[in-house]
């Protein structure tokens, strides 16, 4: 007896447009928006110098 959902299970059938678990990880086009977006939300500057950490 398994308490696991099979990977059938988790991504849900894309006919109906209902998923069966977690929602699919954005392409990173939409990851870097997102990114973006929540940075501006804060005050942060949207798109940081690459050696900030």
């Amino acid at each position: 007896m398994s308490h696991h959902k099979s990977n059938k299970a988790v991504e849900g059938d894309p006919d109906t447009g209902h998923g069966g678990g977690l929602p699919r990880r954005p392409d990173e086009e939409e990851l870097e928006e997102r990114t973006e977006l929540d940075r501006e939300e804060v005050g942060l500057d949207p798109e940081p110098d690459e050696d900030e950490s």
